[in-house]
């Protein structure tokens, strides 16, 4: 949710407009049925940038939004100059070849993270309640308290019955799960805008074999890695990620000015 990545983005405030646009499953009435593909995330994308007369922008997009900056970035170039994906949901090449032979035997993949997203929590009496909730999860564990509040304060919404609900629907988090691309290595192989890759050193989504798998397709890519961070790392470690993107791109304005 936007406001979990506003520490990491405040270093570009200064000198930079910062625009965030929903994602589909935070629009009203959208049924996740039609997501046959990401590349539906990114026409959405490259929608919301022809209507505000987009250019040249510095894209920035963190795990399903990674992908999602990635296949628009191919797409419309003329859209960006540069490109910061953050530990996106580039899994490496063996297990992608193994979810495209499950999905040609006709079976199913990625069970246990569509059955965990089926039965999250969707209710609870308050803000206050959903915040001391997260907090207590393993997978909060390493973030800031201010930006889990900010988490449980985005993430939820008034709901009809009394207290709040999930606004982001757990069927659209399922429907992603399964219909993860198993194409996205040859988008990667098409980029020719300047690109800035930085994963969690200890990421299971983004791992070392993705780090390895990127650098060999897109050489004149920047790839780096955080210590002591996961596929979370905006949220984790967000100065150290701030300070890495704006260095990325005081370079790239110095080599522009050269």
């Amino acid at each position: 949710m936007p406001p979990t990545y506003k520490k990491a983005l405040q270093p570009l405030e200064n000198n930079f407009q910062i625009i965030s646009l929903k994602i589909r499953p935070l629009w009203e009435g959208e049924s996740p049925k039609q997501l046959k593909h990401w590349s539906l995330f990114a026409d959405d994308l490259i929608r919301g940038l022809d209507s505000i007369k987009a250019k040249g922008i510095t894209a920035i997009g963190h795990s399903l939004g990674g992908v999602v900056t990635l296949y628009a970035a191919v797409k419309r170039p003329d859209l960006f100059s540069r490109l910061v994906l953050l530990d996106p949901t580039l899994l490496d090449p063996f297990r992608l070849r193994k979810i495209r032979l499950m999905h040609l035997l006709g079976m199913e993949t990625r069970r246990s993270l569509v059955m965990g997203a089926l039965r999250r929590r969707k209710n609870w009496g308050s803000v206050q309640e959903a915040y001391l909730s997260f907090k207590e999860k393993p997978l909060f564990k390493k973030w800031p308290k201010e930006t889990i509040r900010a988490y449980a304060t985005s993430i939820t919404r008034p709901s009809s019955r009394g207290g709040v609900e999930l606004a982001y629907p757990p069927e659209w988090e399922a429907r992603i799960y399964q219909t993860i691309p198993t194409d996205v290595w040859k988008y990667v192989r098409r980029l020719i805008r300047p690109t800035f890759v930085l994963a969690g050193k200890d990421s299971h989504v983004f791992n070392l074999k993705s780090v390895e798998a990127f650098r060999q397709a897109c050489p004149v890519a920047r790839v780096e890695t955080i210590p002591d961070a996961g596929h979370l790392l905006v949220q984790e470690r967000p100065l150290e990620v701030g300070r890495r993107i704006v260095r990325f791109l005081k370079e790239g304005i110095r080599a522009d000015l050269s």
